[in-house]
């Protein structure tokens, strides 16, 4: 994680290395935040690349929610790629995917980055 690095203008996608679990939610949610709030031109879309996330537990799950209003109210989409069924079950059960919505989960990172690529979060392409 480097503040001040975009991915492309307007996009940063993030990947987290690690299960999302109570010792280290705090360390994902303020890395986040420290890349949205550096990050050299306006934030559009924060996808979250998924791939070494297998599961996330109560504790992450409620503030990966708080963090994913937060990035809504600053009118930053949001998205999670290479999401795999069992981190997908999790998601649905801690409610994540209620908050994200369901057409912003996917299961390879390039149809997350065609899906946002060229739409406006606010009025997304239907995602």
């Amino acid at each position: 994680m480097t503040p001040g690095k975009e991915t492309e203008p307007g996009l940063i996608v993030y990947r987290f290395g690690a299960d999302l679990f109570y010792a280290n939610h705090n360390r994902f949610t303020d890395e986040v935040r420290t890349l949205v709030e550096h990050a050299p031109t306006s934030v559009h879309w924060f996808v979250v690349d998924a791939g070494a996330i297998t599961n996330i537990d109560y504790s992450a799950a409620q503030s990966l929610r708080d963090l994913l209003d937060d990035l809504a109210h600053q009118r930053v989409g949001r998205v999670f790629a290479r999401v795999r069924p069992s981190l997908r079950s999790d998601m649905d059960r801690h409610r994540v995917t209620a908050v994200i919505g369901e057409r912003r989960i996917f299961a390879a990172l390039h149809e997350a980055l065609a899906a946002v690529r060229g739409s406006a979060p606010e009025k997304p392409v239907d995602l």
